[in-house]
């Protein structure tokens, strides 16, 4: 009886980790895919990857359309530009929820026209949708001293 669940404690324990990691690259996936919509200056793309309650440091409210107001300069002609890259991700043992912290860089203009380039590091939190796909549910970064 004993053996039997250990048996079946270990096979759990196997299909918690494997739910993670297959969480774990699913988020990194889907965060370098958002980058990627940026890169793009693809707002509607952009903003597939937000969830509808979404809440981003960046943005005044809740949800889509505060962060596709927010985030509209960098999709604006000749605006300023935003890139980052995910360096890990952490998934809770179901799977479903997770965060990705990583580093961006910013390309601006002062108010004297000036080149202005500033780094830093974010966090990501992501959840994963009914579909299978992963959203931005939390965003927020700091600026690097």
């Amino acid at each position: 009886m004993l053996s039997c669940q250990l048996v079946l404690a270990a096979a759990a324990a196997a299909q918690a980790s494997n739910a993670r990691q297959t969480a774990e690259a699913a988020m990194l996936n889907a965060d370098r895919d958002f980058n990627q919509a940026m890169a793009d200056h693809d707002l509607n793309r952009f903003v597939s990857f937000v969830a509808t309650d979404a809440v981003f440091d960046s943005a005044e409210g809740r949800g889509r359309d505060a962060v596709a107001k927010a985030w509209a300069p960098f999709f604006a002609t000749n605006g300023p530009t935003i890139s980052w890259s995910p360096t890990k991700a952490e998934a809770l043992v179901a799977g479903d929820v997770g965060y990705t912290i990583g580093t961006w860089e910013r390309h601006s203009k002062d108010a004297a026209g000036k080149a202005v380039v500033r780094r830093g590091q974010y966090l990501t939190v992501w959840r994963r949708q009914m579909d299978g796909s992963w959203a931005a549910t939390f965003d927020t970064g700091s600026t690097a001293p």
